[in-house]
């Protein structure tokens, strides 16, 4: 019997994804420590119940972003994939501005 968690060729995403999202983790724990403000309000509601709370969250997010890299997927969330990698790689470059504009 074969096994369901393989290696994929959509892998490399997935760890793109898991990394950003992780690097956006700390960049906005990094901002609202400062007074910034989040703008998801799930998340926001999170980080007011407890900050270690909004972190585990979305570190484990990451975690399942990127076991989703050894499952087999239909070509349309492939597409998905990309188009969440093009979007969170704009949230991390809005990060790294914000934190040159803000802290340097």
């Amino acid at each position: 019997m074969e096994s369901v968690f393989q290696v994929q060729r959509h892998l490399w995403i997935c760890v793109c994804l898991a990394v950003f999202n992780a690097a956006d983790a700390l960049f906005t724990h990094r901002l609202l420590l400062k007074g910034g403000t989040e703008l998801n309000p799930i998340m926001n509601a999170l980080y007011m119940i407890n900050p270690i709370l909004f972190l585990f969250v979305k570190f484990l997010f990451s975690y399942l972003i990127f076991i989703i890299g050894f499952v087999p997927l239909m070509d349309r969330v492939k597409t998905l994939l990309y188009i969440a990698l093009t979007l969170y790689t704009l949230v991390v470059i809005w990060h790294l501005i914000l934190n040159i504009l803000l802290f340097s």
